[in-house]
């Protein structure tokens, strides 16, 4: 169980590590835009959108979906929670400076993102048969064998009970 939960530990601390670095550099470059904020916020989310994707491609190939949804679930909770409620302060501010709703909408889109980025790095792994239950259905049709149906020789003359007749063509 604590390997687990070093798993998930990682997997956050990167997000985390992604997300400060573009608000460090939004603080240093103090006369940024609206634009150029913009531009790395969304460059920060899609880069923690990847990081979320690649947690879910790798651990979608060794375990479960049970478990998997499991690690997903608290690495999004926690990296969007400390995302959204310590990064203010990185980037000099703070997280309600706005006002609750502000907060909300940026809680949302953190956690919007990187639930599609799980879900791409699930779905991946599971379209290329790389997750457990896959390749169990790979090995169990491997190893299972149909008989080949042995074709009935008909006589000339009898109809088999699925042939149509034939119209015949009058000339």
């Amino acid at each position: 169980m604590r390997n687990r939960w070093a798993r998930v530990g990682v997997v956050v601390a990167t997000l985390v590590v992604v997300n400060f670095a573009a608000r460090l550099v939004l603080r240093i470059a103090s006369g940024a835009s609206e634009d150029v904020e913009f531009t790395t916020a969304l460059s920060s989310l899609v880069a923690m959108g990847l990081v979320v994707a690649v947690a879910g491609f790798l651990t979608s190939r060794r375990y479960l979906p049970s478990v998997t949804a499991g690690d997903l679930f608290f690495d999004i909770l926690f990296a969007s929670l400390l995302v959204t409620l310590v990064g203010p302060f990185v980037s000099g501010g703070t997280p309600f400076g706005s006002g609750a709703g502000q907060w909300i909408i940026q809680l949302l889109v953190c956690v919007g993102a990187l639930i599609v980025g799980g879900a791409i790095g699930v779905l991946l792994a599971v379209a290329f048969g790389l997750d457990p239950k896959s390749r169990a259905w790979g090995a169990y049709a491997s190893q299972v064998k149909l008989p080949a149906k042995k074709a009935q020789p008909t006589k000339p003359g009898k109809r088999t009970q699925g042939a149509k007749k034939r119209p015949s063509a009058k000339r």
